[in-house]
């Protein structure tokens, strides 16, 4: 999908497991380093937006996704 699109533009890492675990978004973006996607190993760990180093081809950044307020919306 990546190549097919060239490229990505933004990377945003939302929900339970998006938002907490730094380890996660590690692992993820550490698969993504040949598109030059790089992780600010302590922004990451802090979940401080941007959570990409500056040297990152695109930004990273960590969104809380509110899913109680949406459900709640909804129901």
């Amino acid at each position: 999908m990546i190549a097919a699109l060239g490229g990505v533009d933004l990377i945003v890492f939302t929900g339970g497991i998006g938002e907490n675990d730094g380890e996660a978004r590690a692992a993820i973006c550490g698969g993504l380093s040949w598109i030059g996607v790089r992780l600010d190993e302590v922004r990451n760990w802090s979940a401080n937006n941007p959570i990409s180093d500056p040297a990152s081809h695109c930004p990273v950044l960590v969104l809380a996704s509110q899913e109680d307020e949406q459900i709640a919306r909804h129901t």
